[in-house]
């Protein structure tokens, strides 16, 4: 790789890093659907990184979904990715059809889908088909509980 190549990647991650300095520091203000619209800014998940200094609401991506942090934590004193550390992590969902991530199972209340937020369903038998959650606090995927759930067309 030549200098001026070098310096174009360089110059593309400072961008990257202030980018996501820049959603970081406004995303406690943000719900997920505003955070999954800026889903390119939002830094992938580091099981050996110290997140302690992090503020609550901070989003990482993992397994496809965007995830907001309830509690700092050192990720390197916990096993686990953000979907099995449900009590330091929360699932973001979005309002948006077009930016709707695969349905995943809430925990307890961590992670229920509220009226208007979209899902995918991979169980579905049109897994690319959008639904919209019709009812607040909705535990159920589409496929296991349709009455809660208007496809969007």
């Amino acid at each position: 790789m030549n200098s001026s190549q070098e310096m174009i990647l360089e110059m593309m991650r400072a961008r990257g890093r202030a980018d996501a300095l820049d959603l970081r520091a406004r995303s406690a203000d943000m719900d997920g659907t505003a955070l999954i619209a800026e889903e390119d800014k939002v830094p992938a998940f580091d099981p050996q990184k110290d997140y302690s200094s992090w503020p609550r609401g901070a989003p990482v991506q993992d397994e496809g979904q965007v995830w907001t942090l309830l509690q700092p934590y050192n990720a390197a004193h916990y096993e686990g990715r953000p979907s099995g550390l449900r009590s330091i992590w929360g699932l973001a969902h979005t309002k948006d059809p077009a930016r709707a991530k695969p349905y995943v199972a809430p925990l307890g209340t961590s992670g229920v889908y509220m009226t208007g937020e979209c899902c995918t369903d991979p169980d579905a038998e049109n897994p690319a088909a959008v639904y919209r959650s019709k009812v607040d606090n909705n535990a159920f995927s589409p496929s296991a509980y349709s009455a809660n759930w208007d496809r969007v067309e």
